[in-house]
């Protein structure tokens, strides 16, 4: 069994313990259990509702400031929807998932996410109160832009340059699905079912799942949660607790064992 100094996990609210809703504490997530199992340092790249664009950026952006802590690192991605996505925002200067609204009015004041967090209209900074996005220019957007082969294959483009970035570098690493299975996103989401784009073909070719962990029994770990009630946040909320954590960590170690 090899040991790692490091231990990294990138993912969604699935995987974070800094989430703004706090599902679970600190030192209660599957990657930290992992990190103390090896009795590694644990670097948390995770945040809730990222998308799998952000999981991208920014572990390329820890690799290129540790590049010294390649052989003994493990870097686990507990992948999320592919409809996430993020964009620049030049009024407030940073990356805007799509967590924050695009399929909703694009200021905080008097939000559902504002009074679930007790967070006062004059404590949000003015940069993030309005983004001047009408509602119905975001539809043209989607209703002109958006569509789920084009998804499927800026997902399969991050998976294979991730999986060939490690692959030269030595870097071991874990792909997992978080929330919904990304092998099988082309058969329930994308129109294009003879494949004359040649989508799912490129997936099943290039994308590797050597180190890809399937649970024996459930799709993922939304799935797992879904189907077990007792692992749930509540009884409403599907995110995983603390004991999911841990049973999740647990499997994931066995996987790592055998073949990472």
């Amino acid at each position: 069994m090899k040991k790692y100094k490091n231990v990294v996990v990138v993912g969604c609210s699935f995987s974070a313990s800094d989430d703004i809703f706090d599902f679970v504490n600190p030192g209660e997530t599957y990657g930290e259990i992992i990190a103390n199992h090896f009795g590694a340092k644990y670097y948390d790249l995770a945040k809730g509702g990222t998308s799998n664009q952000r999981m991208n950026r920014v572990i390329l952006n820890w690799c290129s400031k540790n590049k010294d802590k390649f052989n003994d690192t493990l870097i686990i991605f507990g992948m999320t929807a592919l409809d996430r996505f993020e964009m620049w925002n030049n009024k407030s200067n940073y990356w805007w998932s799509s967590y924050l609204g695009l399929y909703e009015p694009l200021y905080h004041r008097d939000t559902d996410w504002q009074r679930r967090l007790g967070v006062k209209p004059h404590e949000i900074p003015p940069s993030e109160l309005v983004i001047d996005w009408p509602i119905q220019q975001r539809k043209n957007y989607f209703k002109n832009f958006y569509n789920e082969n084009a998804v499927f294959l800026q997902a399969i483009h991050i998976i294979v340059g991730l999986q060939s970035f490690f692959k030269v570098n030595n870097i071991d690493s874990v792909f997992f699905d978080a929330l919904r299975p990304i092998d099988k996103f082309w058969e329930s989401d994308c129109d294009d079912k003879e494949d004359e784009l040649g989508h799912k073909l490129l997936f099943d070719s290039l994308v590797s799942q050597e180190n890809w962990y399937k649970h024996p029994e459930y799709e993922s770990m939304a799935d797992f949660t879904i189907e077990n009630p007792e692992m749930r946040v509540s009884k409403n909320d599907n995110h995983p607790n603390t004991k999911a954590h841990k049973y999740w960590a647990e499997h994931l170690l066995e996987f790592i064992n055998e073949k990472v």
